[in-house]
């Protein structure tokens, strides 16, 4: 008896991502047809030619018979042209970078043929906006059935003065859609952009954006196949399992409800390694063991609740974004290199 393995076709990993489903990402990211070409389609397609506008600040002093209103000197509030939302706070030497200059430099990416738009949006009330271009490249990890990669570049810039334009790599595995932003030996996975004026620098920053993916989805594609390849029997995964999420020290008076945190996420994991239908063909293998730890981050790990995140910006985030358990996972799952 064999079980098929189904691995999702990008139109319905947008469809997934950007639908209505309690999963999706919903408003964080719209569609952008293929006919938006430039940044400046891209970002209208996507509900962001909004300017950002800069404000004096003030702070108001309550007294018992009045308020006071007393400007706040050397600083300045960013505001969204749209909403009349304030972005953030930033010092008056601050200049806001609109969002169609952010991404002006990935014209000549998208010119070159080798990667084209696929969503934009933004988080925080537009605080941080971002865009997700797809490599034209076709990625399969160890030539297996049912380990396609979509290979994605997201790029990020910030309106509350905490994040300049950023740039970093998004694997994801379609068979699941776990998102694998993970630490490569030889490979960057986030790069600041160099955002200027002058043509010549803009078609530099693009050839070095498109060489630093490249570089590391060829890792990826290198790692995933020898990982693909090592064997892991139960006993093996189960002590990778206790290394991964270890058990805390004693507590007085805790009544062990962390070690019984840590063994809901044990078992969480080991359900995803032994049943998951999509990790069926690779089972066994540490590529397999590293695939139901992304499942478990990206689909089950409750998500801290913050003021001014919604659900659905807290699981873009977590799919996007570097994370320490992914992160901890790979380091365990190549621990010793080719040694094995």
């Amino acid at each position: 008896m064999t079980t098929e393995v189904v691995s999702y076709a990008v139109e319905e990993a947008e469809r997934l991502w950007l639908g209505r489903t309690p999963e999706a990402w919903g408003d964080v990211v719209r569609i952008v047809p293929e006919e938006a070409r430039d940044a400046a389609s891209m970002v209208a397609a996507a509900g962001l030619d909004w300017q950002v506008e800069q404000h004096p600040v003030e702070a108001v002093i309550e007294r018992e018979y009045q308020s006071l209103r007393v400007p706040v000197p050397r600083h300045v509030a960013n505001v969204r042209s749209d909403t009349r939302a304030v972005l953030g706070v930033v010092g008056d030497g601050y200049e806001p970078l609109q969002n169609a200059a952010a991404f002006v430099f990935c014209d000549a990416i998208t010119d070159s043929g080798r990667a084209h738009w696929i969503g934009a949006g933004s988080t925080r009330g537009g605080a941080r906006v971002h865009a997700l271009m797809r490599l034209d490249r076709e990625i399969r990890i160890g030539g297996e059935e049912g380990e396609d990669v979509l290979p994605l570049l997201c790029f990020r810039n910030g309106h509350d003065g905490g994040l300049a334009v950023t740039v970093s790599v998004v694997p994801f595995r379609l068979a699941c859609l776990n998102g694998m932003l993970l630490p490569i030996e030889g490979a960057q996975r986030t790069w600041k952009a160099r955002h200027t004026a002058n043509v010549e620098a803009k078609l530099a920053d693009a050839r070095r954006t498109l060489g630093i993916a490249w570089r590391y989805y060829d890792e990826l594609e290198r790692l995933g196949e020898r990982l693909i390849r090592e064997r892991i029997d139960g006993r093996e995964f189960e002590r990778f399992l206790a290394r991964l999420v270890p058990l805390p020290d004693p507590v007085p008076d805790e009544g062990g409800r962390a070690v019984r945190n840590v063994e809901r996420v044990r078992e969480a994991i080991r359900t995803a390694y032994r049943a998951a239908p999509d990790l069926e063909h690779v089972r066994g293998t540490r590529w397999g063991a590293l695939q139901a730890v992304t499942a478990y981050v990206d689909h089950v790990q409750p998500t801290r609740q913050r003021a001014g995140r919604t659900a659905a910006e807290a699981r873009f985030e977590r799919q996007t974004e570097p994370q320490p358990l992914k992160d901890r996972a790979l380091a365990l799952l190549t621990e010793g290199g080719e040694e094995r």
